[in-house]
């Protein structure tokens, strides 16, 4: 519940350099259906750049037809990630939560520190796909790949 709630966050203070328009929605994408099943009751009615939030169970092998804005890759899913080998994503932010998940592509990677949910962003990835996040986040992560 913890990292839908820094998601969100992390989609209001980034900029899209250009947000698809595919349909009227801003969208969390995760192939995992028990994230996105918390997500739907934590995230529920939120607005993103002025669009509704939508949080949308996906199969990884179908990324390239599904309009996503944020794809969350959790542990029980890495495995198929990196085996799929498509990235970088356009306009898309990637985020997981696994050791190594950065240099394997991802854009922002939760860990634990002393008890506590913490993140790491590479702004250089995520400049890449067309996305910059504000000084505001990065003052609070740790900042990989300047």
């Amino acid at each position: 519940m913890l990292k839908a709630g820094f998601l969100y966050n992390f989609a209001r203070f980034s900029q899209w350099h250009s947000l698809p328009q595919k349909d009227n929605f801003f969208t969390l994408c995760s192939p995992d259906k028990h994230f996105i099943e918390l997500a739907d009751i934590v995230l529920k009615e939120r607005i993103v750049k002025g669009l509704p939030l939508k949080n949308k169970h996906i199969a990884l092998n179908d990324i390239s037809n599904v309009s996503c804005d944020m794809l969350f890759i959790t542990v029980n899913t890495v495995a198929n990630w990196e085996n799929l080998k498509v990235f970088p994503y356009d306009n898309i932010m990637v985020i997981g939560e696994t050791e190594g998940f950065i240099k394997n592509g991802g854009h922002i990677r939760f860990f634990l520190s002393s008890g506590k949910i913490r993140f790491e962003i590479a702004p250089k990835k995520l400049k890449e796909v067309g996305i910059t996040m504000s000084s505001k986040v990065l003052r609070l992560a740790r900042v990989v790949d300047r």
